[in-house]
């Protein structure tokens, strides 16, 4: 009778798992006024600034914060392409979480865009990344030592 064991391979977490699909997309003559109501009414902290489709920059509440409310400028006066980073930094989604969190300490941001065959996925962000490191080492945890 023979012994079968089963190889198996450690598997890479890739930036897919992490990706916030339900962003938020504007044209970069959209008003800052106009950005900063969606961003709240979908509960999200940035949006993709696009022209033409394709997208340009991003925009974060940080941004409207510091260049905009920091300054006193009138945000509805305001397009987000004064105020957009750009170009916006993209990852495939099949790259690995640890070389997109590289990309970002590398260049002083807290977002990628994820794409898909060339189009726009979703967002990665820090949060997401480490929010769900301490949930599953909680959740390692929990089974470990059960109350």
């Amino acid at each position: 009778m023979g012994i079968w064991l089963r190889h198996q391979e450690k598997k890479v977490p890739v930036v897919k798992e992490f990706t916030r699909r339900d962003f938020l997309q504007l044209e970069a003559g959209e008003t800052v006024l106009t950005a900063a109501e969606k961003m709240r009414e979908l509960n999200l902290g940035s949006t993709i600034v696009m022209n033409r489709g394709k997208p340009v920059g991003i925009v974060t509440e940080r941004d409207i914060l510091y260049k905009v409310a920091a300054e006193n400028l009138v945000p509805s006066t305001i397009t987000l392409r004064k105020i957009m980073s750009s170009p916006v930094l993209t990852v495939s989604s099949d790259t690995p979480v640890k070389d997109a969190m590289k990309l970002m300490g590398e260049k002083g941001i807290r977002r990628l865009l994820v794409t898909e065959n060339g189009k726009p996925l979703g967002i990665i962000s820090q949060r997401a990344i480490v929010g769900e490191s301490l949930l599953s080492a909680k959740a390692l945890q929990e089974l470990e030592y059960p109350d």
